[in-house]
């Protein structure tokens, strides 16, 4: 097996544990979503996983994010590696097929990463993560990544997709002004019309997405 081969094998795992890791929607060419392998240019995750831990009146979300690693010895590089996931998680792990010894569990520990251990396509938590404060950014940023949004309207995270053949959306996108930065600059447009912002650059403009149960809600008539 190659190191890829375990990622479906992790997923399992954090969905046993209540965590969403995609599945409910495919791309265009029909396959299924999952999150493994996701991230922006300077860091990839392995495995990450989602779940709601808010309550009646607050909407919030967990992240787990796993570093997986089929080698024969657990090194500082990878728990470091792990570590970086704190930018966009809550929870990282680093997931390994070689044997955990106490010198990496002291390590891992030290900085707030947990272990699991993968053998015989099983994973067994060997060491609990520190519950971390991903920057708020770069983890949204990140969220991006994996089609998934905020709704500005009732703070629900969902995601954005499409299903062409029943001509349904389960979002709606708008545009609107990096204020500041357009006044700053005096560009020759009015920041407040939709039609001259879309042509601007991204350092003007910013996108955001309404839930589909809000627009149904609240803006039926009008979209």
């Amino acid at each position: 097996m190659v190191e890829k081969d375990y990622y479906p094998i992790v997923r399992k795992w954090l969905e046993k544990k209540g965590y969403y890791c995609g599945g409910y929607i495919q791309d265009r060419k029909g396959n299924t979503k999952y999150y493994q392998d996701k991230g922006t240019k300077k860091l990839r995750i392995d495995v990450a996983g989602i779940r709601n831990v808010g309550n009646r009146v607050s909407n919030e979300i967990e992240i787990v994010a796993i570093e997986v690693r089929d080698k024969q010895n657990v090194s500082v590089r990878d728990v470091q590696d792990a570590h970086a996931y704190t930018q966009y998680a809550h929870k990282c792990y680093l997931a390994t097929t070689s044997t955990i010894e106490i010198q990496d569990e002291r390590c891992a520990e030290k900085r707030g990463i947990g272990l699991l251990q993968i053998n015989d396509r099983q994973v067994k938590e060997v060491l609990s993560p520190q519950i971390k404060t991903p920057d708020f950014s770069m983890m949204m940023k990140f969220l991006r990544v994996l089609d998934v949004a905020k709704c500005p309207i009732c703070g629900t995270f969902f995601e954005i997709f499409v299903r062409r053949k029943e001509k349904y959306k389960s979002f709606y996108r708008f545009i609107r002004p990096k204020y500041f930065n357009a006044a700053h600059d005096d560009l020759d447009v009015d920041v407040f019309d939709p039609k001259e912002l879309k042509d601007l650059k991204a350092a003007y403009i910013n996108y955001g997405y309404i839930c589909k149960i809000c627009l149904d809600e609240f803006f039926s008539n009008k979209v």
